[in-house]
């Protein structure tokens, strides 16, 4: 005996291809960023510009812009997402922090930085990971990289 679906799904389960649905396969890569205490700050009172002249956040603007696989939305390039906040860490022996130091606890004023790669090879996904571990001024950076996962736009 079949099963019966309910229209507009297929064997999958999926939803039927809508003509106005774009659906592509990306990755979510999130890096998290030191900016100054003066950037932020500057930032919660609306002047997001200044994230333009901070130090650290310029290298990572320069990674982006010399990326064309990152926040590539067709007709828009360099697509990012920042989110403000602060990160707090430990400093262990044997760590050579660019904040803080051995056995103290700091907090670092920090952006979460998320854009997205569509799926490139392995070598490719590589390269650009390493364009931005390379920019990252942290000793160890945070960078998280997503399974792959489906973007929705308009077609």
């Amino acid at each position: 005996m079949g099963t019966t679906m309910p229209p507009g799904t297929t064997e999958r389960g999926r939803e039927a291809a809508d003509p106005s649905v774009r659906r592509r396969t990306v990755r979510r890569v999130k890096a998290y960023w030191p900016v100054s205490e003066n950037t932020l700050a500057a930032c919660a009172r609306g002047d997001l510009d200044t994230l333009r002249s901070d130090e650290s956040f310029a290298s990572l603007l320069r990674v982006l812009e010399s990326s064309p696989e990152l926040g590539d939305f067709g007709v828009y390039g360099d697509v990012f997402e920042v989110a403000f906040g602060a990160e707090g860490f430990t400093v262990r022996p044997g760590a050579h922090p660019a904040l803080g130091s051995v056995g103290g606890r700091f907090l670092s004023a920090t952006v979460a930085v998320t854009t997205y790669v569509d799926s490139v090879t392995d070598e490719d996904l590589a390269r650009v990971l390493a364009r931005l571990a390379d920019a990252h001024p942290w000793e160890i950076p945070v960078i998280e990289l997503s399974a792959p996962l489906e973007l929705v736009s308009r077609a």
